[in-house]
Formats: structure tokens, sequence, C-alpha cells
């Protein structure tokens, strides 16, 4: 499955959710990702995972039907922007995974604020961007579409599809 193809699979496949099971497969991910934040900060002792860890627990709050002020969700987005890397800065690939990490994480905030369903496709897309950063760096010898059609890639696509068939 390539890009395209992807995407709209993921549309498709998120439309016929609850708001609840999207903000599910929305922490799947961000916890998933997570990891990669944490390797960042180590590496560049820049950046503060307490303030991610922080945003995750307030989605899973609201996941398991805790509703947070709106003030606090938006304080907690605003740390989070905060403590996101600009690649410009970090130039490695582990910049680009962090910046995914707590994008990843301030999308779900922000979908627990307006409940837009673009912004569960894009923490989709933010997954998929990170298993690509990976598989460029992983396997620097092959060509984009060989990238894309990497094993790497196919199972980023699946487990994205599986977690919301166990969501939903």
């Amino acid at each position: 499955m390539n890009w395209r193809e992807y995407r709209e699979q993921l549309r498709k496949n998120i439309d016929g959710l609850s708001s609840n099971q999207k903000l599910k497969f929305a922490i799947d991910i961000c916890e998933k990702l997570f990891p990669d934040y944490q390797t960042f900060q180590q590496e560049h002792k820049w950046g503060n995972l307490n303030t991610l860890a922080d945003g995750l627990t307030l989605c899973k709050q609201n996941a398991d039907g805790l509703r947070t002020n709106v003030n606090i969700v938006e304080k907690q987005i605003a740390k989070i922007v905060k403590n996101t890397p600009d690649t410009e800065d970090f130039g490695q690939v582990s910049g680009s995974l962090a910046l995914n990490s707590a994008a990843a994480i301030s999308a779900a905030l922000s979908f627990i604020l307006d409940n837009k369903t673009e912004r569960i496709s894009d923490i989709g897309s933010l997954s998929y961007d990170s298993a690509y950063f990976k598989a460029c760096e992983n396997y620097p010898k092959l060509s984009e579409s060989e990238i894309e059609n990497h094993k790497d890639l196919q199972n980023e696509i699946e487990w994205q599809l599986e977690k919301i068939k166990y969501v939903a």
C-alpha cells in the first residue's frame, strides 16, 4: 500500500470511529512515538520529557471519561510547543522523530478541544513519517519508492489499521 492509498484507508477507517475511539487510537500512536522524544532528549540534552508525559496523561484521563478544563489543555499544548525541537536546530533524524512525537501529543490534546477528525489522521501520518525517517536512515541505499514499499513502512500501515480495528 502506498502513501496515498494508506491515507485514504486511514481516513475511511477513522471516520467510522466515535470520538472516544479516535482519542484512544491517537493515544496508542502517541505512546508508540514517545520513546523517540526520550532518545532525542538523552542525545541532545534538550527538551522536557515530563511535559510530553503530562500531555499524554491528560489525553488518557479524557479517554477514561474525565473532562479536563479547557485552560489546562491549552496550557499543556503551549508547554509542549515550547519543548518541540525545530529541525533547523536539530537536523538529525532524531530531531524529526522528537518533533513528530511532540506534534502527535499536541494534536491529540487539540482533538480533545475541537474534536476535528483530521487531527487523528495527522497523528497517523506523523507515525508513518517517523517510520519513513527510520527506514531512510536504516536503508540509505534504497530509493524513495523502495522505502515506501519496504516492510518497515508496510508494517507501520498494518499496525495502524489493526489498532483502529482494536479500538473500534
